[in-house]
């Protein structure tokens, strides 16, 4: 018996309307034009949220010599200090690097993991002592956890240090907190 795919296969064009599949690939890419325009709104909102938050409030506030206020519809309106800090994913090795050479290395983690595969369960449990000799390279990453960076940083910063800005970001201002009534 000889098989003719192209003969033995059904004629698809009786079976889909290739308008129809047009018009339905044609929703789904307005669809995701929306919605792309939609996150983009979003993230411009978020911006303008931001700047509302840290910058104009707090500095009406100040002016005010005001650090919270009562509204007349019964919600609070306070003013945080904040900060934050992060290193900056192209520097790490050198912020980790500063961090160590200014006595602040025991914040950073320094994670070694190894994979093995199904049944290796034994290789596994004996890894600690036999990693090199089993033919197994462990990987190894530095990193700092975000919350313990962002209060180191801080603690230094206030003991009067300066924190290197091609090294690490941070952010060191006010932030508006509007707390609704119950």
């Amino acid at each position: 018996m000889d098989i003719n795919l192209r003969q033995d296969a059904p004629d698809q064009t009786d079976i889909i309307d290739p308008k129809k599949l047009s018009e339905e690939v044609e929703k789904l890419k307005s669809l995701q034009s929306e919605i792309k325009n939609l996150e983009d709104r979003v993230k411009d909102l978020k911006e303008d949220e931001k700047h509302f938050s840290c910058v104009i409030i707090p500095k009406l506030m100040e002016d005010m010599n005001l650090k919270s206020l009562k509204l007349q519809d019964g919600s609070e309106l306070t003013i945080k200090k904040i900060y934050s800090a992060s290193m900056r994913a192209d520097k790490k090795a050198e912020a980790i690097q500063w961090l160590r050479d200014n006595g602040l290395g025991d914040i950073v983690k320094n994670e070694i993991t190894v994979n093995f595969g199904q049944g290796e369960e034994n290789k596994a449990a004996e890894y600690a002592n036999l990693a090199k000799e089993s033919g197994y390279e462990p990987s190894q990453k530095e990193a700092v956890h975000a919350m313990t960076l962002k209060v180191t940083m801080e603690d230094w910063k206030n003991k009067g240090n300066d924190v290197p800005e091609d090294l690490f970001w941070t952010f060191d201002g006010s932030q508006t907190k509007i707390k609704n009534k119950k």
